[in-house]
């Protein structure tokens, strides 16, 4: 099977590739995707069996997935955390620096997850150097950007192993509540001055980096700077369209930067986010940031993987599943959240509150 027919399967919906199934006993070529026994808690890869927080290795051990929980209703993304060069070593065909520091504080989310509920989340890892492989380059970009084959078969072991979780979560949840992926990344993003900010420990220092984490639902920045009634027509572009679906009765912008949003339980637990309550959009001051960016606030939407693996219906060439899985990427700064085991220890606790809450509003949970 030729490199152009596997990604053509990643991206077709409702396609598993070959080794990909859900939980269950007695595997077939007809029932790969039903649940067979919702009592057996474990994964079939490959004919092989993972149980709950067993490592299933993709392509040259530089993919992982951590297997969660059947029943599970969290999956962590951390495409762009890692740092091995491969062997022969990958070339670099990309600009963009690590996110670092974004795999222990995951890391520290569902341990804190699995402690709360008494579920284990789901994980899909990247090792390699984003310089060198990013799971979060568009399928027609991959044979533009990677020539290197090594490079594009970790793109597609990424892939494999981001279908194989999901899968085995839409399984789960046919009957279910439904289940959130969010993908994990960090920013850099600069004010045009040094600004204050109050750090994870109280004190007020001042940074030229942004203290704001970016929740991307795969609306543009523009979108979000328009009014209300505009915004509730974005439902369906949206890359947790699953759980406007599920909640009619519910504004759509309500779900972006209302209270509740994920955004607004992130202001509650002390974490600046955008679009949320107070931050309700990436709004134009040129004071602080600047003309170089036209002085607008920096913000990140969301990628690839939000839009391939959410649940949106509408997109230019990317579109999410029809189920009850939804995605929502987090671009969070280095200054609170993720520079060092000391300020991840108080900012992973509170992003995994705003998790437990926001699957106990939009999806019924009760942990």
């Amino acid at each position: 099977m030729n490199h152009k027919t596997n990604i053509a399967k990643i991206i077709g919906l409702g396609m598993i590739l070959t080794g990909i199934f859900a939980f269950k006993t007695n595997i077939t070529k007809t029932d790969r995707n039903q649940v067979l026994s919702v009592d057996d808690n474990f994964l079939m890869y490959n004919g092989k069996k993972y149980l709950p927080g067993d490592t299933v290795y993709g392509y040259k051990n530089y993919i992982k997935l951590v297997v969660g929980d059947k029943d599970a209703p969290l999956l962590l993304g951390v495409p762009h955390d890692g740092q091995v060069k491969g062997d022969p070593e990958i070339p670099e065909t990309g600009k963009t620096g690590r996110d670092i520091n974004t795999l222990p504080f995951a890391t520290a989310i569902s341990d804190a997850f699995r402690k709360d509920t008494r579920k284990r989340p789901w994980m899909v890892i990247n090792t390699l150097g984003r310089k060198r492989m990013d799971p979060n380059t568009f399928p027609d970009e991959v044979d533009e950007r990677y020539t290197n084959e090594d490079a594009k078969k970790s793109w597609l072991s990424y892939h494999e192993m981001m279908l194989t979780a999901r899968t085995a979560m839409a399984n789960a949840q046919k009957t279910g509540k439904g289940a959130l992926f969010v993908d994990v990344h960090g920013h850099a993003h600069t004010y045009a001055a040094p600004m204050p900010y109050i750090s994870v420990s109280g004190k007020l220092l001042s940074s030229k980096f942004i203290d704001q984490t970016e929740i991307g639902y795969g609306l543009t920045a523009e979108a979000l700077r328009k009014d209300d009634a505009y915004l509730d027509q974005l439902a369906d572009s949206s890359t947790i369209y699953a759980i406007a679906k599920a909640n009619p009765d519910k504004k759509f912008s309500a779900l972006i930067r209302g209270n509740e949003s994920f955004g607004g339980l992130l202001e509650a637990e002390k974490v600046h986010a955008v679009p949320g309550n107070d931050l309700k959009m990436p709004e134009k001051n040129e004071d602080l940031f600047g003309d170089a960016k036209s002085g607008y606030r920096p913000y990140f939407n969301g990628g690839f993987l939000t839009r391939k693996y959410g649940s949106a219906a509408k997109g230019k060439t990317i579109i999410g599943f029809n189920d009850n899985i939804s995605a929502l990427q987090i671009e969070t700064p280095g200054i609170t959240v993720r520079n060092n085991d000391a300020v991840i220890s108080i900012s992973a606790p509170r992003f995994e509150r705003a998790i437990v809450k926001y699957l106990k509003i939009w999806y019924g949970y009760k942990f």
